[in-house]
């Protein structure tokens, strides 16, 4: 069993964008895991890297979609000393979820910086605020299978399940370095299981856990897992 504090922050909208779309900017119905260390940074106050975190685990769902119009003002600068100057304006259309909730399991010591966070929580773009709407000890048991939604499974376990999974293939950042010169620390490719879907039957040992309290199965990231694939492994 593992002990374990259940998070639950919800908001009106939510944006998390699928890399690779310019003109179309389309949503992820679930944040990649560089969304939730961004969430933990915001929460406590400073940067938080992937081997700050023991293991997390979560789950997003959402009422529907919808698509607003967008102004997107680009600025230049020939060289890094120079002032910034206008450069152009576009207006593109953006997917984004309504009504999400975003259920966040932790360790335990994660529990007063989610009571009092130092910044705002954020699902995506700054318009995108979260409240906390409740913070929950809970116990999570480890479990060999188990249906999932509104997750995301890494590749390799949608490949060797025993049961075929049904997922949307997307290769997501895993961590970036702090402001103001924030760089990629690696990408993993998952398989995103839509909450408003039919859930995915995985039948993978080692990967699961249940939330004995309310019934959700859902994959756990240690730290170690997280850092071999920032390196690749």
């Amino acid at each position: 069993m593992i002990s374990a504090i259940r998070v639950v922050l919800i908001a009106y909208t939510a944006s998390f964008r699928v890399p690779g779309f310019m003109g179309h900017q389309l949503t992820l119905p679930v944040p990649p895991l560089s969304t939730i260390y961004g969430l933990i940074s915001a929460a406590a106050g400073r940067w938080i890297l992937p081997s700050d975190v023991n293991w997390l685990a979560y789950r997003c769902e959402y009422e529907g979609k919808a698509v607003d119009l967008e102004a997107i003002v680009t600025v230049e600068r020939p060289k890094p000393t120079d002032a910034a100057r206008f450069a152009g304006r576009n207006v593109l259309q953006r997917e984004f979820l309504v009504m999400p909730r975003l259920t966040l399991y932790l360790p335990p010591e994660w529990e007063e910086a989610f009571r009092k966070p130092r910044y705002p929580l954020l699902l995506g773009r700054t318009q995108d605020v979260a409240g906390v709407e409740s913070i929950t000890p809970v116990t999570l048991e480890p479990v060999d299978e188990g249906e999932v939604s509104g997750v995301l499974l890494p590749l390799e376990v949608v490949m060797k399940s025993q049961n075929r999974v049904g997922a949307w293939l997307q290769n997501l950042p895993l961590a970036f370095t702090s402001e103001p010169y924030r760089q990629l620390l690696g990408m993993k490719i998952f398989g995103v299981v839509d909450a408003r879907r039919r859930p995915a039957l995985v039948l993978t040992p080692g990967w699961l856990v249940r939330d004995t309290a309310g019934e959700a199965v859902l994959p756990l990231y240690s730290r170690e897992w997280v850092e071999h694939a920032l390196r690749g492994e």
